[in-house]
């Protein structure tokens, strides 16, 4: 993992020493005056500010250049090829890998994803290591703090698991140890992010000091749990975070689709900072089509007759655009793709209409279809849809994850984790992607790093 950690190197480098910019944002949170000593070591984490500052260029590189940039080197862009939400026009062959299902082992944008996620993961070791060192800091800063990392290096783990399979668990920057470690199974990595989420969900506050959900706290640990129990099959482990989070939480179903995504959404757990006042989204540059024909993607066909007749959610969150002749349709949930004077939308990576789906699905999985319609039907009634009101237990499951594939299109690769956990991504992909095998439900571990460590040895099957 040397060129993962020589990342890692440069970017808390970065954190540490370039605090006079301290990544100037559209929170309090990270309007922070840096200390006027020279910050080298451990000294970083005795001082709250610096601290923040230290979080806060992790929330750079989460938008920026990890897995959930909006960008098109992020997961929303790159699997909705990979899967069946986007059909590409541009030429890029990096991504029409993806489109093809033809990504190999040195393809770049494999050793992006493992790069960012992995460099993340050294930083909030750092953190966790330093904070806990710290003899400056309050214990309630400290719990505050690692929290936060606690939950941010499960949230990582989460994600490289689910994209690449068996992976390294890493928890501490000592480079001779990291320079050599194996992989472990996903059972193993499981178990280590849900400690690791359950602390956090001990440690983080209930309450919002971001003032806008730009960082974690107790409810988004407890929906990442609901998410991990729902992946895992645990289902009464998968209800009981989603009506934790449900119940008290103090979210509500935002009743108005064209607020869903905007920075004050009531229903939005976790949303990223956009950097600069009045900068908007990744993924409104990425996604909204100006002129006709599309200059990169376009929503595929097999998404758009995934939409039930009336369902708003189409007028809301489709865009339409016309050469004269021709009619192309694209993701318009971010709509703002131009600076406004303040910032008006955010990457929201956690929003409250997933905990009603976990709901959904871990009551009609536990047989309680009454209940699980009743979950279901809360999403349905705001997109204008009629209520299911009688179901067998495999129709009503095809129905949530019907309404799991309209809800989160082209958000954070659902629709290929949807897939990939409920053991339909070959049955559903197969007829439309000509080069599908049933091993491209893991994406391949970098060429790169099996050579510098024969320890993560052997490749991923099918590549």
């Amino acid at each position: 993992m040397d060129s993962t950690y020589k990342l890692f190197q440069k970017h808390i480098t970065k954190a540490i020493f370039l605090m006079a910019l301290v990544l100037i944002s559209c929170e309090n949170y990270l309007e922070i005056e840096p200390p006027t000593n020279q910050l080298t070591g451990t000294v970083v984490f005795e001082d709250v500010a610096t601290v923040n500052a230290a979080f806060a260029h992790i929330y750079s590189e989460m938008r920026e250049t990890a897995f959930t940039n909006g960008a098109i080197t992020g997961l929303s862009y790159l699997m909705g090829h990979y899967t069946d939400e986007l059909e590409l026009y541009a030429n890029f062959p990096g991504v029409q890998t993806y489109s093809n299902n033809n990504v190999l082992p040195s393809d770049s944008s494999i050793k992006q994803l493992w790069d960012t996620g992995y460099s993340i993961i050294y930083a909030t070791n750092s953190i966790l290591e330093g904070v806990q060192a710290s003899t400056s800091l309050s214990e309630e800063e400290k719990n505050r703090f690692l929290g936060e990392a606690y939950f941010l290096r499960g949230f990582i783990h989460f994600h490289l698991v689910n994209i690449f399979g068996d992976i390294p668990f890493i928890d501490s920057t000592d480079y001779r140890t990291n320079s050599e470690v194996s992989r472990l199974n996903e059972e193993q990595v499981y178990q280590r992010l849900v400690e690791d989420l359950l602390n956090a969900k001990e440690l983080l506050p209930t309450t919002d000091d971001s003032l806008a959900n730009l960082r974690p706290n107790h409810w988004t640990a407890s929906a990442l749990l609901g998410r991990v129990y729902l992946y895992r099959q645990e289902w009464q482990l998968a209800l009981n975070e989603s009506l934790h989070v449900i119940s008290n939480g103090g979210y509500v179903l935002n009743t108005d689709l064209g607020q869903v995504f905007l920075k004050g959404s009531p229903e939005t757990i976790w949303q990223l900072d956009t950097g600069i006042p009045g900068t908007n989204t990744h993924e409104a540059h990425t996604f909204v089509i100006a002129a006709g024909p599309p200059s990169n993607s376009a929503l595929s066909e097999h998404l758009l007759n995934g939409f039930e007749t009336g369902d708003a959610r189409f007028d809301e969150w489709v865009g339409t655009v016309s050469d004269g002749s021709d009619t192309w349709f694209f993701p318009y949930k971010y709509k703002l793709n131009t600076p406004t004077g303040t910032t008006e939308e955010c990457s929201i990576l956690f929003r409250l209409t997933e905990l009603y789906l976990t709901a959904a699905e871990a009551q009609a999985q536990l047989g309680n279809l009454p209940e699980a319609s009743g979950y279901l039907n809360a999403t349905r009634n705001r997109a204008q849809l009629p209520p299911i009101t009688s179901m067998e237990q495999d129709a009503l499951l095809e129905a949530i994850y019907k309404e799991r594939r309209i809800e989160f299109f082209t958000e954070q690769g659902h629709r290929f984790f949807d897939l990939k956990r409920t053991g339909r991504a070959t049955t559903v992909l197969s007829p439309i992607k000509p080069n599908w095998e049933s091993t491209d439900v893991r994406l391949p571990i970098p060429e790169v790093e099996l050579a510098l460590n024969p320890n993560l040895l052997p490749q991923n099957e099918g590549y």
